[in-house]
């Protein structure tokens, strides 16, 4: 009877809340709706709400395709800091899921590092010296998500049915189910880090996510190597505030942070297929031996071998200025949707690759990307309005690179497009030699040939 009231309490919490931020925002206003107040406005509600709220509002800021840029710009900095509960329960907790592998803990830290919706985060030693991050799940908090997705998945039917998107936010709600479901499970979590690491090795660029402890974790635990140092949140504001010295005593170098996330992003997702797809500055540390170390890996991004050539060929285009080629390019990796008016779009869209190819000389990526905008959020929009819905892959990881272009602006503005053109080219180059041996067969072996020595000719001959 007491669950059933809490049910009730929190469906009335819920209810109450989002008909308030709805006479607020008033979203039937839609040339009105999309604004940085009502961004606001809604980032603060997700939070007064907590829980799968919050984790929703993060997924949504991974979902230009499906709500306003100015709001996924907002959501992206959505706060998941709630209160600690009680360190004896934790600890309990632990012991439980542990059993007997508990005994490898030497000491154990009562008051968490961090603690947000899910779970929270304590220090700990083991016997062995190792110091490791337990992070523990809220005890209760798999009801209480069943309990909010449930009212959550009314809630998207009834606005799908009182506006109509194009993009049904009952879809994004199913979608987000089980991204949800697998954000608690921490053996997969583990499995997602140790897949990144071996990546990671591969792309041999000082990146890497921290060591698990497979022994100590569970779906419920997840034990970890405790990664000392600064998180790139706290070194931006090192940057802001000019203080060089303490950028001097901790080692840090701009240039070479940028350069490695640079590599990391094209070669982890366009040569193995798998990322991180949650680069925020507070997921990266920079330890004092230089390292950069991922975390939270809650959010990773796969491409198949197609997307990933897609996107590289996406990518060139984009960058000599062919406006119809890039833009085919990435109507095939949506499925290439009929659009009833595609020659709108494409008009509309050769206008953003023209104001993006008059800025192609400026000296920097930085002075670039503010005399032309953001040329990868305004082609989202673009299809977006245009009812084109891109796949979550897709969709992930040009959220991924719009975060490392913001870390690449606070840590490194002096970067030249000519820096970024190059990793592109070194990129394409090493997807396309992986490929060539599975490409090539006695088959079609004589047409490849072929079509290389008609395209020299062309270039070559026919055209002296």
């Amino acid at each position: 009877r007491n669950q059933q009231r809490k049910r009730h309490m929190r469906a009335l919490q819920i209810t109450k809340e989002l008909f308030l931020l709805t006479l607020k925002t008033k979203p039937w206003k839609k040339d009105r709706f999309a604004t940085k107040s009502n961004a606001v406005l809604i980032k603060k509600a997700l939070e007064r709400l907590g829980s799968v709220f919050i984790k929703l509002g993060q997924m949504l800021a991974l979902r230009p395709d499906f709500i306003p840029p100015v709001f996924c710009d907002e959501l992206y900095s959505l706060l998941d800091n709630v209160p600690s509960f009680d360190s004896t329960l934790a600890s309990t907790i632990l012991k439980q899921e542990l059993g007997d592998t508990y005994s490898k803990i030497l000491e154990f830290q009562s008051i968490p590092v961090a603690s947000a919706s899910f779970a929270q985060v304590h220090k700990a030693k083991l016997k062995n010296g190792d110091v490791v991050a337990v992070k523990i799940q809220r005890p209760e908090v798999y009801s209480l998500v069943q309990n909010d997705l449930a009212i959550m998945r009314f809630l998207a039917k009834l606005f799908d049915v009182l506006f109509r998107p194009t993009n049904k936010l009952s879809n994004i709600v199913e979608e987000f189910e089980s991204w949800t479901q697998d954000e608690l499970d921490y053996v997969l979590e583990a499995s997602n880090i140790e897949k990144f690491d071996k990546v990671a090795k591969l792309v041999g660029d000082g990146i890497r996510g921290p060591k698990v402890y497979k022994e100590l974790s569970t779906s419920k635990i997840l034990t970890m190597e405790f990664i000392d140092g600064y998180n790139l949140t706290q070194i931006i504001g090192f940057i802001r505030n000019k203080d060089a010295k303490k950028l001097k005593q901790i080692g840090f170098n701009g240039k070479e942070a940028t350069l490695k996330l640079i590599r990391n992003i094209l070669e982890t997702s366009h040569v193995h297929g798998f990322f991180h797809a949650d680069p925020h500055p507070a997921n990266i540390i920079y330890t004092s031996d230089g390292e950069l170390v991922f975390i939270d890996f809650g959010i990773v991004g796969s491409l198949s071998k197609k997307d990933r050539i897609l996107m590289l060929r996406y990518f060139r285009e984009l960058l000599v200025g062919k406006a119809d080629e890039s833009l085919d390019s990435l109507l095939k990796l949506c499925g290439e949707p009929v659009l009833m008016n595609i020659g709108e779009v494409r008009l509309k869209y050769r206008i953003l690759i023209h104001n993006f190819m008059e800025t192609i000389e400026a000296k920097t990526y930085l002075e670039q990307q503010i005399k032309s905008g953001p040329i990868l959020a305004e082609t989202v929009n673009l299809l977006q309005n245009n009812g084109v819905k891109m796949p979550v892959s897709i969709v992930r990881y040009f959220k991924s690179f719009e975060t490392v272009e913001g870390l690449i602006f606070a840590l490194y503005p002096e970067l030249q497009i000519k820096d970024m053109a190059k990793e592109f080219r070194r990129v394409s180059i090493v997807n396309i030699v992986d490929a060539i041996p599975a490409a090539i067969s006695e088959k079609n072996i004589n047409n490849i040939v072929l079509s290389v020595i008609d395209s020299l000719e062309k270039n070559l001959v026919l055209n002296d």
